[in-house]
């Protein structure tokens, strides 16, 4: 385990001195404002920790905010939002600054960081009480690799894809060179700026001229964020079987805006509820852990009550190892309604003190099949998000054959997003570029886009 580097500042004030514990962040970059732990969005009205018990009711989902999700027709983005943008889903829930471009990071990509409340001063004589709760650190920002196009030409651009669409057979160079290189948000700009010069749907167009996994990927580029996500919820569910690793990756890592984003989609797209469908497709407590998640209320506070998680510690253990069986519920309460970080210092404490083992390991005591690979993955999603994607990349190539599906997704989601991050992590755990890794495992022009995307061996 890493052990936390921990630092005692003194403030004086008035003649009182407070005494502040700050818990600083363990390596690793800070974000410019708006961004928090491993790609969590902050939640407001986070309630104060310390509520009776320690364990308060669930909190509400997050609504869905103005363009959280375009209303669209037929998956395709509806034109007439200011400025000619389809209102886009951003991951996380921060809205792009004025023109859809990012605000510049702080010099040398360093935010200020968060400075902890003052602990009230107690009258004379008496003791100052030690701060339960650790303030907000200092932490990573994201780095994708496709990022806004300078001086973006959306006329341009559609004028280059509709020649290489035109005439006898398709020239897929012109395609791969735009598409793999404009974020998100300038793609739906493309397919409202294509119907309005031509007439025809670009999504349309390109599913006719290309096929195989090109195809795939071309098609997933060019859907939202919660389309995409929606998307590939339905596959995994439709037909004889389900994919489970499918539901367990895409809802166990989504925020409650992107929950919120995701199962709107999922009605507008298919005609049926989300939650419906994940019910008829699951059971027992895999079913019980899915149903708790998309319900979208999991505190998102970025801040860390160490009390609480060393009572939430406490609290899994004489739910699992210290009983005769298992109390799955408070389990299944603690992983669905905790913030990541919260999740983190739980997890950490358990590990270092409650019980000496690791959190999968007693995971795997006291539960089994999916139920068991959901929880594992909120751990592992509340230690390293970017490791847990990173591995799933890895489960997608390695040995015989390769999950196209897992691959395409993940690359078209995340790389206009964290993929700096990913790429990192895969180079840590595996000792190989992911880059090379999907050179030697894909061909043609599919390989040319997705090395695009994740920028090159």
């Amino acid at each position: 385990m890493r052990k936390r580097e921990q630092a005692f500042s003194s403030i004086h004030f008035k003649g009182i001195q407070e005494s502040v514990l700050i818990m600083h962040h363990p390596g690793g970059y800070a974000p410019p404002q708006g961004y928090h732990p491993q790609g969590y969005a902050p939640q407001q009205g986070n309630p104060p920790p310390g509520a009776p018990g320690g364990y308060p009711p669930a909190q509400p989902g997050y609504p869905a905010g103005p363009g959280g999700y375009p209303p669209v027709q037929g998956g395709y983005a509806a034109a007439g939002a200011p400025g000619g943008y389809p209102p886009t889903y951003v991951p996380g829930g921060y809205p792009p600054a004025t023109g859809a471009y990012p605000a510049p990071a702080a010099p040398g990509g360093y935010a200020a960081p968060a400075i902890p409340q003052a602990i009230p001063a107690q009258a004379a004589g008496q003791a100052v009480p030690v701060q339960a709760a650790r303030a907000e650190p200092p932490v990573k920002a994201l780095h994708p690799v496709v990022k806004p196009t300078l001086n973006f030409d959306p006329e341009a651009d559609c004028e280059i894809l509709r020649k290489a669409m035109k005439g006898w057979g398709c020239n897929e160079g012109p395609i791969i060179d735009i598409l793999g290189d404009r974020t998100c948000a300038e793609r739906q700009k493309l397919r409202v700026t294509f119907k309005q010069m031509y007439g025809k749907d670009l999504f349309a167009e390109l599913k006719s001229e290309l096929g195989g996994c090109l195809e795939s990927l071309v098609k997933s580029l060019m859907r939202t964020k919660p389309e995409l996500q929606a998307y590939y919820l339905n596959k995994a569910m439709a037909g004889l079987g389900t994919d489970e690793s499918v539901l367990i990756e895409i809802l166990c890592s989504s925020d409650n805006e992107e929950i919120q984003a995701i199962k709107e989609s999922y009605k507008h797209q298919f005609g049926h509820e989300l939650e419906t469908v994940v019910k008829s497709e699951t059971s027992s407590y895999f079913k019980k852990l899915l149903v708790a998640i998309l319900n979208g209320a999991r505190d998102e506070s970025p801040r860390v009550d160490m009390a609480k998680a060393e009572k939430d510690a406490a609290y899994l253990k004489a739910a699992g190892e210290a009983k005769w069986g298992t109390d799955e519920d408070k389990f299944n309460y603690i992983f669905c309604s905790r913030s990541f970080p919260q999740l983190k210092a739980m997890i950490e404490i358990y590990e270092s003190k409650t019980s000496k083992r690791t959190m999968e390991a007693v995971i795997e005591s006291e539960f089994s099949g999916d139920v068991a690979r959901g929880l594992k993955a909120i751990v592992e999603i509340a230690k390293n998000k970017h490791r847990y994607i990173a591995k799933r990349l890895y489960k997608s190539m390695k040995g015989l054959g390769t999950n196209d599906n897992v691959l395409i997704r993940l690359v078209a989601y995340h790389a206009d997003v964290d993929m700096q991050e990913i790429k990192q992590e895969f180079q840590l755990v595996y000792d190989q570029s992911l880059g090379q890794f999907i050179y030697d495992d894909t061909s043609g022009n599919y390989r040319t886009l997705l090395l695009k995307l994740v920028g090159g061996k």
